[in-house]
């Protein structure tokens, strides 16, 4: 499993350094625009914190940046928390984002240590092994990095560099 994990490594790498990539190219004054929805920041954000609370051994046991805000990874209202309203949220900087992003690439180094990738993914809520588990990580990671990276094309005419890998 070691070639494995190391593959996974890789991509996770690459993808979070796309990510990064968008952060650092958005224009200021696509930040915190409401025009498309789910601001800029808050995406770039639910898509960080998601990739390390799965990046955990278990729900139990997450291991997420100390920054972290209650119920922020959220993109829309929950029934479980009538009073959260993502557009009263406090927008976290690129600086700050580009931290949590540095957090998570120094957590990559003991976290495809922590569990076997065929033991359970260690959420209720998703029935499948730690190596699938990854996987939907991955795509979660790319598909919001994708949309945050055509933001950034619509409005500078420029796209984000591909990165394969890590």
């Amino acid at each position: 499993m070691e070639n494995i994990s190391s593959a996974f490594r890789s991509q996770y790498i690459g993808a979070l350094t796309m990510l990064k990539n968008s952060i650092i190219a958005c224009p200021d004054e696509v930040w915190n625009d409401s025009s498309y929805g789910n601001r800029f920041w808050h995406l770039s954000y639910h898509a960080l914190f998601f990739t390390a609370f799965y990046l955990s051994p278990s729900m139990g046991k997450s291991n997420l940046w100390e920054k972290c805000r209650k119920t922020y990874h959220a993109l829309s209202k929950w029934e479980s928390e009538p009073d959260y309203d993502p557009e009263q949220n406090i927008p976290y900087t690129k600086e700050e984002l580009l931290e949590f992003h540095d957090f998570i690439i120094a957590r990559l180094d003991i976290a495809f240590d922590e569990l076997p990738l065929d033991s359970p993914s260690g959420f209720p809520w998703i029935s499948f092994n730690k190596f699938h588990l990854h996987i939907y990580n991955l795509r979660h990671l790319q598909h919001h990095t994708g949309q945050l990276s055509e933001r950034i094309r619509q409005v500078t005419g420029e796209g984000v560099a591909w990165v394969g890998k890590g």
